[in-house]
Formats: structure tokens, C-alpha cells, sequence
């Protein structure tokens, strides 16, 4: 037994992927060594044995005093771990990092686990090298930048070459920078040099290929009009003539590159590096735009000198313009004449400062660049064109954003050239900014959104896995919220959330995280969990959090609430499946008997999930049931909300709604639409499809020329036969165009990014039919995300709208969300449109359809008909705050781009201004009327001051009268709203149809 316990021991030890080494602690003798060690070294075992360390390492050989250091080190701590080099029998040598153990068995040895680094070597080098590299691409970038702010401050040609010269040497580490261009008798004359001037001393450089001093890089560059670069002046025989000279000045490669001047060559710029192989591709690039920006920079010398001479084209009109004009030279883009408004709106004091410029400069990045740039030659192709949003960096580094709107000059001296109107849209692009900063947060608690929640998962699961901790996901529902939004109201109900909220956060942990998904659902994520013990502190300090009373205008109540929970890894799901199983876990604890005693996690309140819960209730799933054979039986119809046209006040479409008739009353999809799975969804939308084109098809016949939206389901845009499934149902009806189908994206989720519903989107939308974004309106950010997404056409939310009338503060909103989608060229539909305030302020609006139930209600079929061919839309009522604040606020707007921009505005005399007249009309029923004509009164006041300031008065004069104008305007819309919905309270309506 013993024997086969050794044999087995030296197998492994043989078959170790490590060097093993069992020395003599003094002599440092092999007394045992493995397999492995023998192939690698090349020796066989016997001759190993007959061997020391000494023998195979030349480091310990070189110097004796290592050994005694090493086994030191050994007595002290028992362990060494160090690096060293082992030589083969065939003379070679590779580095092996060794950690070595002082053991004692019927003596002491010294076991020693080798191991060969040689691939470790090899990256850490590699990665030293490219430290190197990006340290000199930095370096040449920094001279790029300074080379090409010293262009456009000189305007002396010698000066400007000397600089660039010195500035080639100091920034970019370069031994040698010069300029040169040959003499009649094709000899290089020396312009301007930086470096050791000994070694250009005489230096014999020709243009001939005939000659020796001709082969070089410079006299090649001269010849071949391109870049020559010398890797080596030592092993290139063509630098035989200057190679001692070089090795003396400490110069290993050299360059050459042509400079252009007008179109033709003018020079050669020469650099001289210490190192060899230097020039890789990003530092020749870089090397290729310094010559090139000498050239642009010449050129900038002979235009400023040819102005000088002529007179000033246009300077009177180009500068009493409020936007700014530019022409821009192509393709070298570069800006040729700019008027005093782009001068100050770039941060520019001078016409040099920009004029004769690369336009690179003024953007913050390439990729802008490259958008300008294809835009400029769209512009040359077609004759003229715009493009918004376009950031800019002005010269003090602000970044800016601007509207262009430029078009193609044809003149005679065959230059390509597109004249520009910049407008300065910083303010519109700042509103964007904050909406999308809005998209990722609840807008009612501030708590992270589903968006952010989903985003965090991620990185909770990543760390609980490095953590080796465990995570839990909880999803934690107020029981009997309702009651308190129908007794107190929604705004008690929105103060209630978020002082949940608050209690909640101060409840857990700071690594931990809770989130709102609506209503009152929140998320919570306790991460870096040792046991259930630790959780169970965080659910206690939860409890009572939430046991604490409310108060409720005046009123204390009390909630309670269900939390379902899962953990991480014990439940192993991806981040939807961990939702949805703390969700399912929280409708298990919400349908247990009142009155169970909070205890641990499985207890009470909180129900912790496990397999046996199901995928879905057992109401759920009689549900489902009960609607497939209803789907069946016809107990499932379709409604018909119409969709009239503001250009021609006629019904233009309709939106197909479902209805299920259930148990004596009609339900709509929100109460049954949750509970329904991929299949029943699914079957749903083919029968909504089916039954709504045929019905279509049928009022085509009529002669009704109408559109029809559908609904699309996320889980139909993620079937792979979803667009086929459209196009076989559409070719059953030749009398439908495609154009006359629109479908809806219900939801704005990650589906719209997945590439399955993109192809569905980009086939159904190439064949004609159209493509609308569903519910837009709270989530502002979805335009912002989507707007590359193949639409047509967008649907603010109807909760939005309907809002307005208590709340027409938030006008502002609905405003910018307006000028957002008619910025991204698509189609505009209101929701919700239930009055006559809403028709007339969205009239002036300028959308394009209404929908809601001041125009009809959901009809059935056989009423369309006659609905569409007698419906008008009337004008609406004008007599309310919402049209007036609409058209006051576009004046507010026009006397803020006059700060702004120096933009004449013509001012609104207070009297004129609709919202006075409203104000003063319906002032007995309207607390706080005389502050509020007192507000609005001071902001009329501020822009009459601005158009005065903008006259005679300064920068400085102008920025404070415009914060002014804010402060008055925000005070007096925030006034108007509190004082509308206090007159709704009081008087059960406003006056002017508000209500």
C-alpha cells in the first residue's frame, strides 16, 4: 500500500504543470526534481541530480551572495517568492518566477515551485510599449493643438514657420524641426529650423535624383509631392551622407513632408527623431495634418494680406444680422467670412480669430465633424439644407448648440463654398438635457425609474458575484392605496408616495437601492447580505418605517404594505426573471388572511419566493382561459375612437380599442391586458389586425378615405413572423393602401433596441405602412432615445393633456414636447383632448390630430360612418388661461432670444396681452389676483428694459435682466396655476371652459 501511495505521488508530482525542485538548504543541491522541470531545462533527471542551482541559473552563478540573501529570507518567514533566470542545456535562457519553502521531514529541504514567466514577460512589455506609443501620440497631438493656435494668432510668415518649428521641438520631444525649399539650382535653403542648429551647418540637401544629398527624405518629398519617412539612418544606405552627421546630434530616423501653398508645393517640413521606427501610422498622420495646417496656415497669411487690400464684402448687412453668417470654404472647410454675431456668439474678439480657420476647431469632437462634413457636401449636392442641435465649442471652451441653415454660392472662380446661418438653440438644447435627465428618475419621488433600476441589477449581481455576498430583490406594494386617492385626492395620494419614499431610503442601507416603477410599487435591492439574520435587521427597520402614521390634511392614517422577495444566487435568474419573481412573491404575501404577525422573511408581512409559488396566480390563469374562449366567441369587439385633422377639421382616422364583454359590462384592455400571457397577447393582436382591416376595408368601399391605428404588443414586435404575419393580412385587402395602417407601439421598452423588432419596424415602414410611438408624454427622454427609430409619428399621452386645464403651469412642457417631435419631422397627435380649452390651445399649437372625448368617445362600427362624413371640429373655446398663458408665453420666448442672441423682438404692450384681459375678466373668482397682474406686470416690464439693454447697455446688463425675466416668469405661471386650481375647488369650475 505504501508502494502504490509513492508511485502515486511521483505521477502527480511528475504531471505537475509547474517546475518542482526539492534542494539541500545549504548546498543548494537537487535532491528531487520532477518531470516537468526536466523537459524544460533539457536535462534528464540523473544529470539534474548530479547538479545545484548554481548550475542552471546565472543569476545566482553571476553573484554568490544571492543564495545566502535568498535562504535568509527563508529562515525569516519560511517563504521566499521571487524572479530569476534559468538557463537550458543548450545554452538558452528564460525567466521563471520561483516560491520557495523552507519544509522539515527527517531534515530540512527546501521545496521550491518553479515557474516559467516568459509569456507574462512578453505582455508586460508589450503593454510598456504601448505606454510609450500613447505617450507619443500625445505628444505630437499636443503639438498639433499648439501648432494650430499658433497659425491662427501669427501674421508674419517667417515668425509663424520659426514657431512651428520651436513648438515641434518643445511639445512633441522631436530633436529637430526645419523648413526648407530648394533654390533655383534645385539646393534646399533653410526657411526657419528649431534643434541643434550644428547639424544643419552647411548641410548639403538637393531636389535632383541625381545626386547623393538628393536621396534623402526631404529631396524625395520634394519630387514626389507626399510624405518620405526614414525609419533608420544607420541601416538605410540612402542616408549614407548624413548618417555620422546624424549619430553625432543624437538623430535616429528622420521625415519629410510637402507643404502646399494656394493649391501648389511650397516647401518641405523636415523632423528628426532620437529613436528609431518611429513614425507608426498615428504619428504619421498626425506629422501629415501639421504640414497640412502650414499650409492652411500660409494660405490664412496670403487671404488676410489679400483683404487688407480689398474692401469689406458686405460688413455693414452681415453685422446688423441677429443670427450668425458664415461662408465656409470646401472641402477644406474652412470658414472664409463670418459678421460680428458669429464673432461674439464663438467668443471670438477678432475676424482673425476665426476667419481663414478650420472649422475642426469649433467642434468638440470628430465625430460632430464628420456630421458637418456630410452635411456640407449634402448641401453642395442638393443646393441647400438644415440640421439642428449641432454642438460647438466656442473659444473660451463653453460648448454652445446651434441651428444650421445653409445653402450652396455657385461663383465664378469655381471654389466651392456654402453660405450658413447660425442660430444659438442652448437654451432649447439645456430643456432636452434636463428632460432626459427626468427619463432616468420618478419625476414624483425622485427615486431611480425602471430604467436606472435596470441598469443597477446589473451591476448588483456583478458585485454579489465578486463579492461572494448575497442579494436580495424585493417588490414591496402599499395594500388600500386606492382609498386614499379617492377620499383625501391624487395630490394627498402624491404626498403620501413621497414621504414613503423618504422613509423607505432612510430605512435601508447606503449600498443599498430603491426604485419606483409607478403607482405604489416600489423595488428595493439590499445588496452585500451575509445571512438572512442581516436581512432581517433591514426588514425590521422597513416595518417600521412604514407602521409610522401618515398625516393627511390633518389626519393621521395608517398603512400597511407586501413585500415579495427573492435571492441572489440562490435564485439564479437573469435581472427580468428576479423581478418578476419578487413580484409574484408579493402577490403571494398581499393574498394571505389580515392579521398575520410580522416575523422573519417567510412571515407576515413578507413572502420570500420559492418555485412552489408558480409562475402565475390561479385568477390569472382562469382568466387567460376565459379570454382565449371568449376570443373565440365573439365576446371580444372593437371600438372606434376618431382622429380629426387640425388642416381640415375632419375626421382623418380611427384608433382600434379593445372591449371584452364579460360577465354583463364591457371591460377595457387595462383591467385584463396585465394578466394575459405571450400567447393570449398575441392572439389578441392577430384578431385586432384581422377584425380592423376588414372592417376598414368595408368603409374604403363607402368611400371613406380614413387610416386606421392598431396597437402592437411587445411581445408581437418580438416574433419573428410578426411583419410577415401584417403583410399576409394586408394582401387579403388590395382596396387598403399600406399607407392607410398605423401601427402603435404601446411601449417605448428595450423591445424598440433589440434587433428583431427593428427589422419588423424597418420592413413594415419600407413597404408604407406607418410606424406611431404610443403614450408619449411622462417619459420625455423616450424622443430623445428613439428618434433614429423608424417612425412616423408621435402620440402624447393623453394624462398629460388632460392635466392641463388644473395644472397650466406645466404648459411649458407640453410646449417643449411639441417642438421636439415637430423637430424630429413626424407627426404630432394629442391625447386626451376633453375640452374645448384643449381644442382651441392646441389649434394655436399647430398640431397635426386630436383625440379624446371632446371630439367622440370610443363608437361601435356601424356609427362610424355617419360620424366621419358629418363630424366638423369647431374653433374651440379661446376664453381661457391656457390659450392666453400659450400666447403670452411666445412672447416671453421672443424677448429671451433677444438677450440672448441680440435678436430684435417687438414688445408686447401689457394692456395687449391676452393673459390681462383674462386676469381681469375672471379676477372675482381668482385668489391672489392682484399678485398675480403684479407678476405679470414686472415680466412685461423686464422685456421692455431688455429691448432697451439690448440697444445701449452691456453683456453683463442684459444676463441680469434676463434672469430676472425667469425668476418673474416661472413666479407668475407657478402663481397662475395655484390660483386656477383653487378656483376649481371653490367654484367646482373655471370660467372659460376649464374645468
Amino acid at each position: 500500500m505504501q508502494r502504490q501511495t509513492l508511485k502515486l505521488f511521483r505521477t502527480l508530482l511528475d504531471h505537475s504543470s509547474d517546475a518542482i525542485e526539492v534542494l539541500d538548504p545549504v548546498t543548494l543541491r537537487f535532491l528531487d526534481i520532477n518531470a516537468t522541470e526536466c523537459r524544460a531545462l533539457g536535462y534528464t533527471r540523473e544529470e539534474l541530480l548530479s547538479m545545484s542551482v548554481f548550475d542552471i541559473d546565472p543569476v545566482f552563478s553571476k553573484d554568490p551572495l544571492i543564495g545566502p540573501k535568498v535562504l535568509a529570507l527563508l529562515r525569516e518567514s519560511g517563504r521566499v517568492l521571487f524572479e530569476t533566470i534559468h538557463r537550458r542545456k543548450d545554452g538558452s535562457t528564460f525567466p521563471v518566477e520561483v516560491n520557495s519553502v523552507a519544509v522539515e521531514v527527517d531534515r530540512p529541504y527546501l521545496l521550491a515551485i518553479t515557474r516559467d514567466i516568459t509569456a507574462r514577460k512578453a505582455l508586460e512589455a508589450a503593454q510598456q510599449d504601448s505606454a510609450r506609443h500613447l505617450q507619443r501620440i500625445t505628444d505630437f497631438s499636443v503639438l498639433l493643438s499648439s501648432a494650430n493656435e499658433a497659425i491662427a494668432q501669427m501674421e508674419n510668415e517667417a515668425d509663424m514657420l520659426r514657431s512651428l518649428c520651436e513648438l515641434a521641438v518643445q511639445r512633441a520631444h522631436l530633436r529637430l524641426a526645419w523648413i526648407g525649399q530648394p533654390d533655383s539650382d534645385g539646393w534646399f535653403q533653410i526657411l526657419a529650423a528649431a534643434g541643434p542648429m550644428g547639424y544643419l551647418a552647411g548641410i548639403r540637401i538637393s531636389a535632383s535624383a541625381e545626386l547623393p544629398e538628393g536621396q534623402g527624405p526631404a529631396g524625395q518629398s520634394w519630387r514626389d509631392q507626399k510624405p518620405v519617412y526614414n525609419a533608420s539612418f544607420t541601416k538605410n544606405p540612402r542616408m549614407k551622407p548624413w548618417a555620422q552627421r546624424a549619430e553625432a546630434f543624437g538623430i535616429g530616423a528622420n521625415a519629410a513632408l510637402p507643404i502646399f501653398r494656394g493649391g501648389k508645393q511650397w516647401a518641405v517640413l523636415a523632423v528628426g527623431h532620437g529613436e528609431e521606427n518611429i513614425f507608426d501610422a498615428d504619428l504619421q498622420k498626425i506629422l501629415t495634418d501639421l504640414a497640412q495646417d502650414v499650409g492652411y496656415g500660409l494660405d490664412r497669411l496670403d487671404i488676410l494680406k489679400r483683404e487688407r487690400e480689398a474692401n469689406i464684402f458686405n460688413e455693414a448687412l452681415l453685422n446688423t444680422q441677429s443670427s450668425g453668417i458664415g461662408i465656409v470654404r470646401l472641402p477644406e472647410r474652412v470658414l472664409e467670412r463670418a459678421n460680428a454675431r458669429m464673432l461674439k456668439m464663438l467668443g471670438a474678439s477678432s475676424l482673425e480669430d476665426l476667419v481663414e480657420h478650420s472649422t475642426q476647431g469649433l467642434h468638440p469632437d470628430e465625430e460632430t465633424y464628420d456630421r458637418v462634413g456630410a452635411f456640407a457636401q449634402k448641401v453642395l449636392s442638393e443646393g441647400h439644407g438644415a440640421l439642428r442641435d449641432v454642438p460647438y465649442r466656442r473659444l473660451d471652451g463653453e460648448i454652445i448648440y446651434m441651428d444650421l441653415s445653409s445653402q450652396r454660392l455657385d461663383e465664378t472662380d469655381g471654389v466651392q463654398r456654402i453660405l450658413c446661418t447660425y442660430v444659438d438653440v442652448t437654451e432649447r438644447h439645456r430643456l432636452m438635457d434636463e428632460l432626459a435627465r427626468q427619463a432616468l428618475f420618478d419625476t414624483l419621488t425622485g427615486l431611480p425609474n425602471r430604467r436606472t433600476l435596470d441598469a443597477e441589477i446589473s451591476k448588483a449581481l456583478a458585485r454579489s458575484d465578486r463579492q461572494e455576498l448575497l442579494l436580495a430583490v424585493g417588490f414591496l406594494d402599499l395594500d388600500a392605496f386606492k382609498p386614499v386617492n379617492d377620499t383625501y385626492g391624487h395630490d394627498a395620494g402624491d404626498d403620501l408616495l413621497k414621504e414613503m419614499a423618504r422613509r423607505l431610503q432612510d430605512a435601508v442601507r447606503l449600498t443599498d437601492t430603491v426604485a419606483r416603477l409607478g403607482g405604489d410599487e416600489f423595488v428595493l435591492l439590499l445588496e452585500g447580505l451575509r445571512g438572512v439574520d442581516e436581512l432581517d435587521q433591514v426588514l425590521a427597520r422597513l416595518q417600521a418605517a412604514i407602521a409610522q402614521p401618515f398625516m393627511i390634511k390633518g389626519k393621521e392614517i395608517s398603512l400597511q404594505a407586501s413585500l415579495g422577495l427573492t435571492i441572489y444566487p440562490f435564485d439564479e435568474a437573469d435581472t427580468d426573471l428576479l423581478l418578476r419573481h419578487a413580484d409574484q412573491a408579493m402577490y403571494a404575501a398581499k393574498a394571505r388572511p389580515a392579521g398575520s404577525s410580522p416575523g422573519r422573511a417567510s412571515e407576515g408581512w413578507v413572502q420570500l419566493y420559492h418555485p412552489d409559488l408558480g409562475t402565475i396566480t390561479m385568477g390569472d390563469e382562469v382568466l387567460r382561459q376565459d379570454f382565449l374562449r371568449a376570443l373565440v366567441a365573439g365576446e371580444v369587439t372593437l371600438r372606434y375612437q376618431p382622429l380629426v385633422a387640425l388642416a381640415t377639421s375632419r375626421v382623418a382616422g380611427l384608433e382600434a380599442l379593445t372591449r371584452w364583454h364579460r360577465e354583463g359590462r364591457e371591460v377595457s384592455p387595462d383591467q385584463f391586458l396585465p394578466s394575459l400571457g405571450v400567447r393570449e397577447r398575441q392572439a389578441l393582436g392577430r384578431f385586432v389586425l384581422q377584425t380592423g382591416l376588414q372592417q376598414l376595408a368595408q368603409w374604403r368601399e363607402m368611400g371613406l378615405d380614413i387610416f386606421l391605428s392598431i396597437n402592437v404588443t411587445p411581445e408581437e414586435l418580438d416574433s419573428p413572423g410578426f411583419a410577415d404575419t401584417v403583410f399576409g393580412i394586408l394582401a387579403a385587402y388590395p382596396g387598403i393602401p399600406p399607407e392607410a395602417l398605423v401601427l402603435e407601439v404601446l411601449e417605448i421598452g428595450e423591445i424598440l433596441e433589440q434587433e428583431v423588432a427593428l427589422g419588423h419596424l424597418q420592413r413594415l415602414r419600407s413597404a408604407g405602412v406607418k410606424i406611431a410611438l404610443d403614450d408619449v408624454g411622462s417619459a420625455y427622454a423616450s424622443l430623445l432615445r428613439l428618434k433614429n427609430l423608424p417612425i412616423d409619428e408621435i402620440k402624447i399621452d393623453q394624462g398629460f393633456i388632460r392635466e392641463l386645464p388644473n395644472k397650466p403651469q406645466d404648459l411649458i412642457f407640453v410646449e417643449s414636447l411639441v417642438s421636439l417631435g415637430l423637430g424630429m419631422d413626424v407627426l404630432i397627435t394629442v391625447e386626451g383632448v376633453e375640452t374645448e380649452a384643449h381644442i382651441a390651445l392646441l389649434r394655436e399649437m399647430e398640431v397635426h390630430y386630436l383625440q379624446g372625448y371632446a371630439i367622440a368617445r370610443p363608437l361601435e362600427a356601424e356609427a362610424v360612418a355617419d360620424f366621419v362624413r358629418t363630424f366638423v371640429l369647431g374653433t374651440g373655446d379661446a376664453d381661457t388661461p391656457l390659450l392666453a398663458l400659450y400666447q403670452h408665453l411666445g412672447w416671453v420666448h421672443a424677448a429671451e432670444e433677444s438677450a440672448m442672441n441680440h435678436g430684435g423682438h417687438e414688445h408686447a404692450d401689457l394692456a395687449a396681452c391676452p393673459i390681462t384681459a383674462w386676469l381681469h375678466t375672471h379676477g372675482p373668482e381668482l385668489p391672489g389676483v392682484e399678485a398675480l397682474l403684479a407678476e405679470h406686470e414686472a415680466v412685461h416690464t423686464l422685456g421692455r428694459e431688455i429691448l432697451q439693454a439690448r440697444q445701449s447697455g452691456t453683456r453683463e446688463e442684459l444676463h441680469r435682466l434676463l434672469g430676472q425675466l425667469h425668476e418673474h416668469s416661472h413666479r407668475f405661471q407657478d402663481g397662475l396655476g395655484r390660483a386656477v386650481k383653487a378656483m376649481r375647488e371653490n367654484f367646482g369650475s373655471v370660467p372659460g371652459g376649464v374645468s
